[in-house]
């Protein structure tokens, strides 16, 4: 089990004491499983399938007589031409499991790295060239 850091108060200070949060339950699961812990950056904000940044879905509803477009709230929209769950009309995803399995990829790639590094998309090594979506040194 890969779980991420938020919430958990790791490397977090209060009042010149370590915060501890988020142990009963990683506790709890490590009786039945191993469990990881990883870092969430990025993964709410990047494809899963082309590593491209995703957007907030938009919607066209009719408010009072009007058609407006409006953001759907937890759900999530891939807009690169060359994704694959684009060219397949996957191109709406909910946010909450898209996270989850974002996460699942950078923990698990920093688990097969030497270096504990994940793979670029999700590492904060990693500069993002705005306008492009992709990723350099």
């Amino acid at each position: 089990m890969i779980t991420g850091l938020a919430g958990t108060g790791v490397g977090s200070r209060i009042g010149g004491h370590t915060r501890r949060g988020g142990k009963k339950l990683r506790h709890e699961h490590q009786q039945h499983c191993v469990v990881a812990l990883t870092d969430e950056f990025r993964t709410s904000k990047v494809c899963v399938y082309c590593f491209h940044q995703v957007q907030q879905a938009r919607s066209r509803r009719l408010i009072n007589g009007e058609i407006k477009t409006v953001r759907v709230h937890g759900a999530l929209e891939c807009t690169n031409p060359a994704c694959p769950s684009f060219q397949e009309g996957y191109t709406i995803k909910p946010r909450d499991p898209h996270a989850a399995v974002a996460i699942a990829l950078a923990g698990i790639s920093a688990l097969s790295n030497p270096q504990r590094q994940p793979i670029a998309p999700f590492s904060r090594n990693f500069v993002r060239v705005e306008g492009h979506g992709s990723l350099v040194v």
